[in-house]
């Protein structure tokens, strides 16, 4: 137990900005600390949607925007940087080692800067559609099987850096966790729309043909700016089927 409370801080901390336990700097996680990312992003969707309702009550015309801020600062932007290096490393007419050094650059090109421009809208567009009712459980949702199908595409294609592997990556994540992670995914989907309950293996579904696609430009395998990739895409395909009419 005390293992596993440690590996949470250690999730908290990377992922977020929010330091918990001794553990709390950012240090690469263990694979038992990634087991837990389910679980992180559902408490960020969740508290991002518990500040946007507590907005949009009040009257507030930016809940929408607000609670967009805040998935992404919450996160210290992790994921979403990974996304903008993914859309100049991976749409790159370039060889495949060409594409991992491209993901390792830290300044952003156009395909970074078009993939945010028209990321943002959508990302907002959907949020806006949720009812305020909703809205706490949808993020939180969504945030949950972002992460989830992150882990499974980490479960199944190798790293793509030979002798560059974190630890992260040394071993698979906790079944049991993950499993839990899902349970509680599946339960938030349930709770606002019981049709969610079929996009949870839809939407991973989807993920994993985003990585097959990923780990082809990439000469066979994954890297964490990826991982991060899916999580935002998936994030937002999520909160896009929610507002979806019915």
């Amino acid at each position: 137990m005390k293992h596993a409370f440690a590996a949470f801080c250690s999730a908290l901390s990377y992922f977020t900005i929010f330091p918990l336990g001794p553990l709390a700097s950012r240090v690469a996680p263990d694979p038992l600390a990634i087991s837990f990312l389910p679980f992180i992003g559902a408490a960020v969707g969740a508290l991002a949607g518990l500040l946007a309702s507590l907005l949009g009550a009040h009257g507030s015309l930016w809940w929408p925007i607000a609670a967009w801020i805040v998935l992404i600062f919450a996160t210290g932007a992790i994921h979403v940087d990974g996304f903008l290096d993914c859309c100049d490393g991976l749409f790159a007419s370039a060889t495949p080692r060409r594409r991992l050094e491209i993901l390792q650059d830290p300044r952003h090109g156009t395909f970074a800067l078009v993939g945010m421009a028209v990321l943002t809208v959508v990302w907002i567009a959907a949020i806006a559609r949720i009812p305020l009712a909703h809205l706490v459980l949808s993020l939180a949702f969504a945030g949950a099987l972002a992460r989830i199908s992150a882990i499974v595409n980490a479960w199944v294609f190798p790293y793509a850096r030979a002798g560059a592997v974190t630890a992260a990556f040394v071993s698979p994540p906790n079944v049991a966790i993950v499993a839990l992670g899902a349970a509680l995914t599946s339960a938030l989907g349930w709770f606002v729309d019981p049709l969610l309950f079929a996009f949870v293996p839809a939407a991973i579904a989807c993920s994993l043909i985003l990585g097959w696609w990923a780990s082809r430009r990439l000469g066979g395998g994954l890297t964490g700016d990826v991982f991060g990739a899916i999580v935002v895409v998936i994030d937002v395909a999520a909160l896009v089927a929610i507002g979806i009419p019915r």
